[in-house]
């Protein structure tokens, strides 16, 4: 596999995994009403939301608005309940926002992968 079709294959992977995690996310938004606006909602899940919209076409800047969005919302349970948030769900949700941040600079020319085929 090329270098190219390989970061083809990870772009839709990408794409793929953050419309699943953002219909999901309105899924449970809308099943169960919308959480009450406080700093920490805006983060999770309506920052991650927006930064894997955004990641469509601008990947850096929507993967580092996930990214930010995800850790905040971390940081803020942890200083609210003075533990971190059980389970895996909330990075299984952002998670794109890492591949799209990738290749965001892979893109820019900021990031040289090693060799041209796998």
């Amino acid at each position: 596999m090329t270098r190219d079709r390989l970061v083809t294959l990870l772009r839709w992977l990408a794409r793929i995994w953050s419309f699943a995690s953002v219909i999901l996310l309105c899924a449970f938004l809308f099943g169960e009403g919308l959480p009450p606006l406080t700093f920490q909602a805006a983060c999770f899940p309506f920052g991650v939301m927006l930064g894997l919209i955004l990641a469509w076409w601008f990947e850096r800047l929507g993967g580092l608005i996930t990214l930010i969005s995800v850790v905040l919302f971390y940081v803020l349970e942890y200083f609210g309940s003075g533990s971190l948030p059980k389970g895996f769900a909330f990075i299984v949700f952002a998670a794109p926002g890492i591949l799209f941040l990738y290749l965001g600079f892979l893109r820019a020319g900021a990031v040289k992968p090693t060799g041209t085929t796998i």
